[in-house]
């Protein structure tokens, strides 16, 4: 009973299936378990694209961390950033120049070399193709090198997430550049291409790639950190879109890591014999985003209303079963900046349709879709919930799934894009500015971001601009403070909750280590087996 609440008859039926097929998959149940020179994955959510620098999907990122590698990244599980593929970097006591240097000696699987020129290619195709981390590169006036291995990026102003825009999980990762320029069409910047060819600088290779269903990687032999130590020979990546099959099939050592499961399906295998399910802080903080642009909802009190109708606790307690908290405004409680004196929206239909009366729409009377990608069975329930509750306020909610691609498009068009959707949204930069600018500002709808409900306010827009440029840190942390409060009294989105990240792998998979900020990928080098 708990399933069929949890999923809906549909999907229900869509993960018995899976569970017959998982039993057929390993022969009756025995299981065939990769050796230890091979790390299975499996993974509920399909890429989206094999190019870093053009999606801010949640899926995607799996892959690119095997084969791609950024200038800088942070260290073991903290914020603290770090050398990676540049040895050392200076800031000017104005923080308008950065200087990078460039080690020395590194190849792209290709066989060119990495070098400053390659890195300035690498920051003016991001610039370009004006998608991915492109937003926090804006304040860029010049990008030099004024050797091989050094570059020089000087800003227009200050940003205070700027170094971080080269660290993160959505960055500037280094792409051959030869790939790019004989790959090229139409100006481009071989994107089409990048879609399923990988060539970086990273301890793996692409083998093989079949969309929807596998990845293969091999190690790159050329690796500049070397090969000595504990580390896998292939990584394979199974892309198996039934939860049940996963399960099943990381139950029985078949896979080493399950990413993207349901809640519960993780919960069921908390204590499993040789099932390990991390359970440790997260910077994830779950939305409802709705759609501002146009229809009843453009209406902030009936934004409002709708935050009001909403049932938190019965999400937070019977769905996740009191593994979570509900979520204070835009972004989470333990995150840097966070305002802890906003007001928090509570479950109370009666406000909700007062509200609605208000704003001309007693007994709703109008209709919201909901669309959810394949892959996300979190967000499944979730609108689900959201269908129930707004039932009582006289809204119909109609609930689609679509491929993950499809969502993509569908949303990030702003002709096809008056839907409301399930988003998860962790740090692409160490900054209050990232949550709020990413999913909120006018600068970040369409491809350009995740602004995907098409919210604008112009007050917000100069705050987070005037904060992210505020060399004093308790001003800055104020203007953050209020950018919070505006985004609670105009409830783009309903915040929903925020948890500890739960992810189950085998108990003989030794060495990793979460960082929120790169939540939903694995570090493949660093990973062993026992």
């Amino acid at each position: 009973m708990r399933s069929r609440k949890r999923y809906g008859p549909a999907l229900l039926s869509r993960m018995l299936a899976g569970a017959i097929f998982a039993v057929a998959f390993m022969g009756g149940g025995v299981a065939h378990a990769a050796g230890k020179d091979t790390l299975v994955v499996a993974s509920g959510a399909e890429a989206v694209t094999l190019d870093p620098g053009v999606s801010f999907d949640g899926q995607s990122p799996l892959i690119w961390r095997g084969v791609y590698e950024p200038l800088l990244q942070y260290k073991g599980d903290t914020l603290e950033i770090v050398p990676a593929l540049a040895e050392s970097y200076d800031i000017s006591a104005d923080r308008l120049t950065y200087t990078f240097k460039i080690r020395k000696g590194i190849k792209f699987t290709d066989g060119e070399p990495l070098n400053a020129a390659a890195v300035k290619f690498n920051i003016e195709r991001q610039v370009a193709v004006k998608q991915g981390i492109a937003y926090a590169l804006a304040p860029i006036v010049s990008t030099d090198t004024s050797d091989d291995s050094t570059v020089v990026i000087k800003l227009s102003a200050p940003s205070d997430s700027f170094l971080s825009a080269f660290a993160g999980m959505y960055t500037v990762k280094m792409i051959s550049p030869k790939a790019i320029k004989d790959n090229q069409k139409d100006g481009d910047w071989g994107q089409a291409y990048l879609r399923d060819h990988m060539v970086g600088t990273g301890p793996y290779m692409l083998e093989s790639y079949t969309q929807s269903q596998q990845a293969v990687l091999k190690r790159n032999p050329d690796y500049w950190q070397g090969w000595d130590g504990n580390h896998f020979n292939r990584v394979i990546i199974k892309y198996i879109q039934e939860p049940s099959t996963e399960r099943l099939l990381l139950e029985q050592g078949d896979i080493d890591v399950g990413l993207f499961l349901p809640d519960d399906v993780v919960e069921a295998m908390d204590s499993k014999p040789g099932i390990a399910v991390t359970n440790v802080p997260s910077l994830n903080l779950y939305y409802i985003v709705l759609p501002c642009k146009k229809g009843p909802t453009a209406d902030p009190k009936v934004r409002q209303a709708i935050a009001y109708g909403f049932n938190y606790d019965a999400f937070v307690n019977d769905m996740l079963r009191g593994k979570a908290k509900q979520a204070r405004g835009p972004i989470p409680s333990n995150f840097v900046g966070f305002n802890a004196d906003i007001p928090q929206y509570k479950y109370d239909p009666e406000k909700a349709k007062q509200l609605l009366a208000e704003a001309g729409h007693p007994g709703g009377g109008f209709t919201i879709n909901y669309t959810y990608e394949t892959g996300y069975w979190w967000k499944r329930p979730l609108g689900e919930l959201f269908q129930s509750n707004m039932k009582d306020l006289g809204i119909d909610v109609q609930i689609q799934e679509l491929s993950a691609s499809a969502w993509a498009g569908l949303l990030s068009n702003p002709e096809t894009a008056n839907h409301a959707f399930g988003l998860v949204w962790w740090p692409t930069l160490a900054s209050p500015y990232d949550y709020m600018w990413s999913i909120f500002a006018t600068g970040a709808q369409g491809t350009a971001a995740y602004n995907w409900g098409y919210y604008s306010n112009p007050k917000l827009d100069a705050l987070l601009d005037k904060a992210t440029a505020e060399p004093d840190e308790a001003k800055r942390m104020q203007m953050y403070g209020e950018a919070q409060k505006i985004l609670v009294e105009d409830s783009p989105a309903i915040y929903v909750y925020e948890k500890n990240y739960r992810l189950p792998m085998r108990d003989n998979l030794k060495g990793f280590v979460f960082n929120g900020v790169y939540i939903e990928t694995l570090d493949f080098y660093g990973l062993h087996k026992e």
